[in-house]
């Protein structure tokens, strides 16, 4: 997270161009991104000016308009940005919306961006906001923000503080949810397992997981004679090391210092809870790991993995996948599991955000539909198709969680938010590096890797991440020194 520590008026904030060398490493130059300043900079104070200028033009509705939305997500995303353009075009005639949604969204609009082409208005993920934010290449929304007269005070801090940076908004946050555990009730029934509870540990996790882990045989990875090598079912689909940080609090470590100045994944627990996590693959056989790779698909809606563990905003998935018997109940969700020091969860929001050089006509209207999807309606609507798993304010999302029917246990939702941590790519200006380092048993670190095949141990493998990670902090200090921001947990 990023606060602003050193601001007088916003004529004077200064500040030279970053260089954040790895923005962009599928190709900066090439594409032509090299020359976008700090927001800060002499560019940031341009586009505050730019941006100050837009926000009073009114609404222009003698004129037709059309929109370019870059979108991504799953196909509840999809339906809902429809549903949620009909009903602004509703509202407004005159405006046409196009919807794009490419195979590879952060390319595609880095691209355009490069090209002078973007889109109108783009659901940006919150792992790369901060990338495409230090670079001044979204606008500033904090002047439509204000005049619309909205509050910051009024959102869940974990949705809105992460589409800061210092004083500028460069998203509104459309899609928060909570971190949950869902799971297959029928694949327990038929083992003749009790259900998650929220007195669960990890250890018990462990030992259920393993009863719901079976081989082509039928035997379960509980019983001698287990074949790793041929799985059918898996308890978990092997997205735990994405999930490391929850489980790495829960036992009362982090990633580091609380003013990210030092990375801890050297640290004893960290060791131990990596370590953990390539054991529930190599060792317990309970989630797909890399050592045993398989041409067979495994998935949570495809009837074959018992538990998964992800954001709320998978409501807008599974109805769309009849085999779960979604309206049915056969798909619930459980806090994760404890840890010895205390349970790990977290939440966040991806973010719509205006590129910067989006064509200067349309940004009221781009603005005025991301009002309308990031304020009550638009939430409202979200909440419906389980977009908005969690509705972006606090008072809506207390008036209309506790009127979900499924998952039937959605009542935990209310109860895990004031619990919830940011993920570190929302604390950190390294967003995407960070990720791309950390987040799964591909990784392209290769101690990692090596240790998700089982060809290290997490002893060796995580003082030599730990200087990766330690080399991104260090870059994302001397930005902020220069953005005049504070870093911290």
């Amino acid at each position: 997270m990023l606060d602003r520590t050193t601001r007088t008026d916003e004529g004077q904030d200064s500040g030279r161009p970053l260089t954040r060398q790895t923005f962009l490493r599928e190709g900066a130059s090439s594409l032509g991104l090299a020359a976008v300043a700090s927001p800060l900079g002499a560019r940031g104070l341009a586009l505050a000016r730019q941006a100050r200028q837009l926000a009073h033009r009114p609404l222009d509705a003698s004129r037709p308009v059309s929109l370019r939305f870059m979108i991504r997500g799953g196909v509840g995303y999809t339906a809902y940005f429809k549903a949620a353009g009909d009903a602004f075009r509703r509202q407004h005639p005159n405006v046409t919306i196009s919807y794009e949604a490419p195979s590879d969204f952060n390319t595609k609009l880095k691209v355009e961006m490069a090209g002078g082409v973007p889109p109108d208005l783009a659901f940006i993920g919150d792992d790369v906001m901060f990338s495409f934010a230090a670079r001044g290449a979204l606008l500033d929304l904090a002047p439509f923000f204000a005049r619309a007269g909205l509050k910051r005070a009024d959102y869940w801090p974990a949705a809105i503080d992460p589409q800061y940076l210092g004083p500028h908004l460069f998203a509104l946050p459309l899609d928060y949810g909570v971190y949950v555990m869902y799971y297959n009730k029928a694949l327990f029934d038929r083992q003749h397992l009790s259900y998650p509870t929220d007195r669960w540990s990890w250890a018990d996790w462990v030992q259920t997981a393993r009863h719901l882990t079976i081989d082509r045989a039928g035997k379960r990875a509980s019983e001698a004679g287990f074949q790793p090598a041929h799985v059918t079912q898996y308890a978990e689909d092997g997205q735990l090391p994405y999930w490391f940080l929850p489980v790495l609090r829960s036992y009362g470590g982090d990633w580091a210092t609380s003013q990210l100045t030092q990375a801890r994944l050297d640290t004893p627990v960290a060791v131990r809870t990596f370590q953990w996590i390539a054991d529930v693959g190599n060792r317990y056989h309970t989630s797909i790991s890399p050592k045993y790779p398989t041409s067979q698909s495994f998935a949570l809606e495809q009837g074959n993995v018992a538990m998964h563990f992800d954001g709320t905003w998978q409501n807008s998935t599974y109805p769309h996948y009849p085999a779960l018997k979604w309206d049915q109940g056969t798909i619930d969700i459980a806090p994760f599991p404890k840890g010895t020091a205390s349970r790990g969860t977290g939440a966040e929001a991806s973010g719509l955000a205006i590129p910067a050089a989006a064509t200067a006509g349309n940004v009221p209207w781009a603005w005025a539909f991301i009002k309308y999807m990031a304020t009550e309606p638009g939430q409202r609507l979200a909440f419906r198709y389980g977009v908005a798993s969690v509705p972006n304010t606090r008072a809506l999302a207390h008036e209309l969680i506790p009127t979900l029917t499924q998952p039937r246990n959605s009542r935990i939702m209310l109860d895990l938010l004031p619990q919830a941590t940011l993920p570190y790519w929302s604390e950190a200006i390294s967003d995407a590096d960070l990720e791309a380092l950390l987040q799964n048993p591909w990784s392209p670190a290769p101690t990692l890797r090596d240790l998700y095949l089982g060809r290290t141990t997490a002893a060796r493998a995580l003082p030599q991440v730990n200087v990766s990670v330690q080399t991104l902090l260090d870059r994302d200090q001397q930005t902020a020194k220069r953005l005049g921001v504070t870093l911290h947990l």
